[in-house]
């Protein structure tokens, strides 16, 4: 049970929500603007707040800039509900600190699923995460070595320990460019070095350590690596299980045959679309591809990422089209184009940013 808080001027709407949020065992508190939610939040801090923009008094706007300048409440979830849907409004929210974005239009059952998507957990946290995890899309542009990057540091530090990340993209993977390193050896060098062997001293010998504790099986970033055997490939992932208790694979866009015996060493496969219709189309074939891999159906997890501010297809009818249901979803965040460019990820600079408050429910769903 959390305890949310739902701020909004609207009676019907506000008892819509309180029934369907009490329906699934939350409490919840009710206030009419946005200086009694304000108060209510800094005397009883909740675990999530749901605030409209348009109220008396103070608008939504200005109630997330007032609870971010707040010690107690800088950290707390905040989705906007709104009748308002330009992108300018979006876009205003987030710059005003809010976490998540939803047009009044979605159904309450839809808003008490995101809210339950954001609510924090800390047993994710600290919960020891093992296991050889491989982030996939057969369609490019979906955002996956973002993913990877920035929930590979968020368990860096979380988990005190090392994180091991391989970008596998073995033409051009951004995973070291996001991460702001320059590696001086990369996977196609430890392939080439190997002679079939993949000692631990060896595989180390590759890496390119961050400091915040991930350390980076680089991609190389000339022409010409070519797909490597399928036993090198699979003797590489041997190799990086028996090294390391957590690997982050960073899946190249492609379903190739080198793959397959490598497929059932996986404990999970992540696989992310985008809600357009060609990500979704791709995403159907890629679930078709793994399983004949031979990659149990049970060890794959759908997030959609929305990698722009327009809404795009609703999560209920892309679950439809897919025949699986949407494990997380990942909201759009203005502040991650700037975050790639520079090589500093919001995981490290902006904590408590959308993207970023997405991934603790994500650890949760992939380790738990």
């Amino acid at each position: 049970m959390a305890k949310i808080l739902i701020i909004d001027d609207d009676q019907d709407i506000l008892r819509l929500l309180e029934y369907a949020t009490q329906r699934r065992g939350h409490q919840v508190t009710i206030k009419k603007d946005g200086i009694e939610g304000f108060a209510a939040a800094e005397a009883d801090t909740p675990d999530l707040i749901v605030c409209d923009v348009m109220m008396p008094r103070m608008t939504g706007y200005d109630f997330c800039r007032r609870a971010r300048s707040s010690l107690n409440l800088k950290d707390v979830p905040i989705i906007i509900f709104t009748a308002r849907f330009q992108p300018i409004d979006k876009r205003t929210a987030f710059e005003a600190g809010a976490t998540d974005y939803l047009p009044k239009t979605e159904s309450p059952d839809a808003l008490v699923r995101r809210i339950e998507e954001l609510l924090p957990q800390p047993s994710a946290k600290s919960a020891a995460a093992t296991g050889t995890i491989a982030f996939f899309s057969l369609r490019g542009g979906t955002g996956v070595t973002s993913l990877v990057v920035n929930l590979a540091l968020s368990l860096a530090q979380s988990q005190k320990r090392p994180v091991t990340v391989a970008d596998l993209a073995l033409l051009s993977g951004h995973a070291a460019l996001m991460l702001g390193l320059r590696p001086t050896s990369n996977a196609v060098q430890l392939l080439a070095s190997s002679g079939g062997d993949f000692s631990p001293q060896l595989i180390e010998a590759h890496l390119v350590k961050h400091d915040s504790g991930v350390q980076l099986l680089a991609s190389p970033h000339n022409f010409g690596a070519g797909v490597p055997p399928k036993e090198l490939v699979f003797k590489l992932m041997q190799g990086l299980k028996s090294a390391f208790a957590l690997n982050l694979l960073d899946a190249p866009h492609l379903l190739e045959p080198s793959f397959a015996a490598s497929a059932k060493l996986l404990d999970r496969v992540i696989l992310l679309l985008s809600p357009d219709m060609p990500s979704v189309q791709s995403t159907v074939v890629a679930l078709q591809g793994l399983l004949k891999l031979g990659l149990a159906e049970e060890k794959i997890l759908l997030v959609m990422n929305q990698i722009t501010e327009q809404a795009g297809l609703p999560a209920q009818t892309i679950e439809k089209v897919v025949k699986r249901p949407i494990t997380a979803t990942i909201p759009y965040d203005p502040q991650m184009l700037a975050a790639v460019n520079s090589g500093k990820p919001l995981a490290l600079t902006q904590p408590q940013s959308p993207f970023m408050a997405a991934i603790n429910p994500l650890i949760g769903s992939i380790f738990g």
